[in-house]
């Protein structure tokens, strides 16, 4: 009888052990998927901005959705609008750049941030709240006369 409790509690604690590892180490696995796009650069034209930017994921992007907003400086307000790229694809590890239109149709200070990415498997990805992907400011480049 006390061989089997010896073994039992060995098991048990080999268990608990286990589970306590998962817990430490859940968060870490979820960590490497967060933001597949990581958002280089950008710039200001006046006409346009483009935004540079890196496929991080294991997948071919099939669709990239962006919030465009555009900031009012003087009264702080914002004016959004979704920045997107309907049929792409975007390989992964490779930078591009696409170019939209300002959101408002006037240049300006623009703040651009990951909307949804969709996958060329059919997964679309969202950021939650509690994840923090890189956010783009925008500024209209000075041009010189």
């Amino acid at each position: 009888m006390g061989i089997l409790y010896w073994r039992i509690s060995c098991y048990m604690s080999r268990a608990i052990q286990l589970a306590t590892l998962a817990l430490f180490l859940a968060p870490l696995a979820g960590a490497s998927s967060s933001c597949p796009v990581t958002l280089l650069s950008g710039a200001g034209t006046p006409s346009s901005i483009s935004v540079t930017f890196t496929n991080a994921g294991k997948l071919p992007i099939r669709r990239l959705e962006f919030n465009c907003k555009m900031v009012d400086t003087q009264a702080d307000k914002a004016q959004s609008t979704q920045c997107y790229v309907k049929n792409a694809l975007f390989f992964p590890g490779t930078q591009y750049t696409v170019n939209y239109s300002y959101p408002s149709g006037v240049s300006g200070p623009v703040r651009v941030s990951l909307r949804s990415v969709a996958f060329a498997d059919g997964h679309t990805w969202k950021p939650f709240r509690s994840e923090s992907c890189r956010v783009l400011k925008i500024y209209l480049r000075e041009t010189k006369k």
